[in-house]
Parts: structure tokens; C-alpha cells; sequence
């Protein structure tokens, strides 16, 4: 029956070297997001112009590949091509729908809470 006793510097160590441990690894995870490899050495070849959810696995994608879009349907099972456009949809009309969307979701919400807080 000898039952080994453990100290106080020898619990101040494994404490020391836990969190030395817990640090390595927080350092890693961020160190591996900030430097996050992508597979390719071109840059910006695929862009994703605009994005659209329409349930919760279902999306519309518009892609720009070489100078041209697509319109891109997107499932938890499949991708799939819907149209190609002859001329690019203009990026900046495609951000203003988007930020006009936001903007009235915004209004909208801000006058149901409006009406409920009274």
C-alpha cells in the first residue's frame, strides 16, 4: 500500500506544461487561419460574384471564370451549371442589389421592433 504522494512543484510542472500545451495548440489555429494555404499558384482565377441562399442546403452561385459568368446551383449532393452569360452581369449593380437587400431588412426590422416595444 504505498501510494505515491504528488507534490507541490511537481503539480506546478504538469500544470506549467498543460498550459504550455494548450498554448501551442491556440498558437497553431490561429497561425494555420492567418496563413492558410489555398492549392493553386494563380491567384484570383475563380471569383464568387454573388451568392444567394435559397434554403438551408440550397444555393445560387454567380461565378466568374476567365472573364466569363456563370450561374452555378448548388446542393448538399450537387453542383451544377444553370446559364452562362454572353456579357458579364456588372459587378457593382450585383453589390448594390445586395446592399440595398441588407439596407430594407434592416428597416423592416427596426420598425417591428418599434411596433413591439410600444
Amino acid at each position: 500500500m504505498n501510494n505515491p504522494v504528488i507534490q507541490g512543484p511537481e503539480i506546478t510542472s504538469m500544470i506549467l506544461s498543460m498550459l504550455v500545451v494548450v498554448a501551442a495548440v491556440i498558437a497553431l489555429g490561429w497561425l494555420y487561419s492567418r496563413l492558410r494555404f489555398t492549392g493553386g499558384g494563380a491567384a484570383n482565377v475563380i471569383n464568387v460574384v454573388a451568392s444567394r441562399g435559397l434554403g438551408p442546403k440550397e444555393r445560387l452561385l454567380l461565378v466568374e471564370v476567365g472573364g466569363q459568368q456563370l450561374l452555378v446551383g448548388m446542393t448538399a449532393s450537387s453542383v451544377q451549371t444553370l446559364h452562362t452569360f454572353d456579357r458579364p452581369i456588372a459587378a457593382e449593380a450585383v453589390t448594390a442589389a445586395a446592399s440595398r437587400d441588407a439596407f430594407g431588412f434592416a428597416d423592416r426590422l427596426r420598425t417591428v421592433v418599434r411596433g413591439h416595444a410600444k
